[in-house]
């Protein structure tokens, strides 16, 4: 059952959420008063009682049409728009905001999922290029004068610093790439046949 819900859930997904859960509170109700007045609680009953339901898809599919909500069309732009808002900072930045423009103007993704796309990473994986890029790795050194005999003292970076580094690098290059799988997993949802 609880799959049964999590499945209308995902199928209802492009329905304003007070709509939505209205239709999941409806079946979950159908849901309750058909295994009450079924023999037992038994896997079969319960099965028999689903299938009475219908299918998810064919449910948010009717709602769908019942409250006007035209479903999203995934096109060949929206993968497209996945790929340059990973790498197309490479392309000059334009490519990357070539992507963001794609993302803005796309049906399948939700207001939210779109400010996820542009703000994480602005520039894709190009700020862990310019990063890498950088030299962090700065030595200072001075002459200093001990006892009559001219040493050189230099003072490196921290280990603390190190590790910032590290975690600032790591997370310039993991945000973009689960942004791009986040987006691709509603655009598989979107290409799914209703």
């Amino acid at each position: 059952m609880d799959d049964y819900l999590i499945r209308l859930e995902r199928s209802l997904a492009d329905i304003p959420s007070a709509k939505r859960e209205e239709i999941v509170s409806e079946i979950e109700a159908h849901m309750d008063e058909a295994l009450a007045e079924a023999p037992d609680s038994s896997e079969a009953s319960v099965r028999n009682v689903l299938d009475r339901l219908g299918d998810p898809d064919e449910i948010a599919s009717e709602a769908r049409e019942r409250l006007g909500v035209r479903r999203r069309k995934a096109t060949w732009l929206d993968p497209v728009a996945i790929i340059l808002l990973l790498v197309g900072g490479f392309l000059w930045i334009v490519g990357w905001a070539a992507g963001v423009i794609l993302l803005w103007l796309s049906d399948v993704w939700n207001v939210r999922q779109k400010i996820i796309g542009t703000l994480f990473v602005p520039g894709g994986l190009l700020a862990a290029f310019m990063y890498v890029s950088t030299p962090t790795d700065v030595v200072h050194c001075r002459s200093e004068v001990v006892r009559g005999l001219t040493v050189e003292v230099c003072e490196g970076t921290s280990d603390g610093s190190r590790i910032l580094a590290w975690a600032i690098l790591i997370f310039l290059v993991v945000a973009p790439i689960a942004t791009a799988i986040y987006l691709g997993r509603a655009l598989s949802r979107a290409r799914r046949p209703t």
